[in-house]
């Protein structure tokens, strides 16, 4: 605005300056035709600046309104002074210094620029043939400079932040799990700084997460060790009736080990699923069959829709199983457990429902946390750690998946497992 304020200041006073040296030039050409003017004379300068021109002789009884009297002389064409409006003001003229001999008035005569000027005698209208250009053009060349200019504008943002565009892929490839590539470092600035900084920091994680596995692994393995030789001690020994106990003991820690290991690969997003394609039917096969007495405690209501999932199957499965193998130990019903599908809206919905006392929303809340379990009041404390839902919820959450859970006191509880199908 105070651009546009400043050109347009400058170029209406240049057009004021050269107005008043207009209307000098104008009165001197009258001045020079004499009184009365010599028709001759105002003949060729007319024709000299391809002008139309009408001269009005000031009668008293006319006015100004009337035209000031009749007809003089006319030249090439008759004008209508009738449709004259002017807007100059004198004062215009005076401002710059410019002495006018003569009454000059600047204005229009219909759509044509025209000039009047009087004498004591005479009045003088001069008449251009000149149409003002449209502003179509410009309005056009504006625009397409404008647009040039934006585009140019957006190319050139593009180049300059063409890093932060490889920085965000690459934190997108990272949140996928990709932990080898590196962000391309383009020029010396302030933002290959920061790729280089985010190489680095991609690379220590890298290594302290190998170093986690690796000492996790370490130490599975120590610990892995002695209870090999303990149930082979336990295999040796005689006949006792603490035996069973000591294996079933054992039995617990190698499984606390083996699912400590599987939650710490699940709880990060940098792990590796082995994703095949497998007909859901199949996978639910597998699941039925890890229970032995599964005409017992599981009933599949409806029909197992035809489907293929892209999963890892060995995960899935484990994750169906846990889930299943929950409400079996924590139902206590002697209903059968209920699992049954859905597909909406391009998702896999997995019910497995049971018919027990049901849970309240405060332990709902807290029933994925690592080694959280529900003890009620007089009840025998059953096997586990509290690592199956939480195990199966980041299986779940590794596939793009969902874990619901809701329930009813009273009524029984529903876990439903959503996979996406794309």
């Amino acid at each position: 605005m105070v651009l546009y304020y400043q050109f347009n200041y400058s170029f209406t006073t240049q057009d004021s300056i050269l107005d008043s040296h207009e209307a000098y030039y104008y009165s001197k050409m009258v001045q020079g035709w004499g009184t009365p003017p010599d028709t001759n004379l105002i003949k060729e300068d007319i024709e000299n600046l391809h002008l139309d021109c009408i001269v009005l002789r000031i009668e008293d009884d006319y006015s100004e309104e009337d035209g000031y009297g009749p007809i003089y002389w006319s030249y090439p064409y008759d004008l209508n002074p009738e449709v004259f409006y002017t807007w100059t003001i004198p004062e215009d003229f005076e401002q710059h210094g410019v002495f006018i001999p003569l009454q000059v008035d600047m204005g229009t005569m219909g759509d044509r620029p025209s000039t009047a000027v009087a004498t004591d005698d005479f009045v003088f209208y001069f008449s251009v043939n000149y149409k003002e250009p449209s502003d179509l053009p410009n309005f056009i060349l504006a625009s397409v400079l404008t647009i040039l200019s934006m585009v140019g504008l957006n190319f050139f943002i593009q180049r300059y932040l063409y890093p932060v565009q490889l920085m965000k892929q690459r934190v997108f490839a990272l949140e996928d799990g990709d932990l080898e590539s590196e962000i391309p470092i383009i020029g010396d600035d302030e933002l290959a700084s920061l790729s280089r900084a985010v190489n680095k920091m991609i690379k220590d994680i890298r290594y302290l997460l190998n170093q986690k596995q690796e000492l996790l692994l370490d130490v599975s393995h120590e610990l892995r060790t002695p209870l090999a030789r303990m149930q082979l001690l336990l295999e040796m020994l005689p006949e006792h009736k603490n035996i069973g106990k000591l294996k079933n003991e054992v039995t617990l820690l190698e499984g606390m080990i083996s699912n400590m290991l599987l939650s710490d690969r699940l709880s990060t997003p940098y792990q590796e699923l082995d994703i095949s394609q497998i007909k859901l039917s199949r996978i639910m096969d597998k699941v039925i069959e890890m229970f032995p007495n599964h005409s017992e405690i599981v009933e599949v209501k409806g029909k197992i829709p035809s489907i293929k999932l892209h999963v890892d199957e060995l995960k899935i499965t484990l994750a169906i199983r846990n889930l299943i193998d929950n409400a079996q130990k924590y139902a206590s019903s002697k209903d059968k457990i209920q699992v049954y599908f859905s597909i909406e809206d391009d998702d896999l919905k997995i019910n497995i429902k049971d018919f027990g006392t049901g849970i309240s929303e405060q332990n709902i809340e807290k029933l994925t946390t690592p080694f959280y379990r529900i003890i009620n009041e007089g009840e025998n404390k059953r096997p586990g750690f509290g690592l199956g839902l939480t195990i199966c919820k980041k299986i779940i959450e590794a596939h793009r998946g969902t874990l619901l859970i809701s329930s009813q006191i009273g009524k029984g509880s529903t876990f439903t497992l959503i996979l996406p199908l794309n």
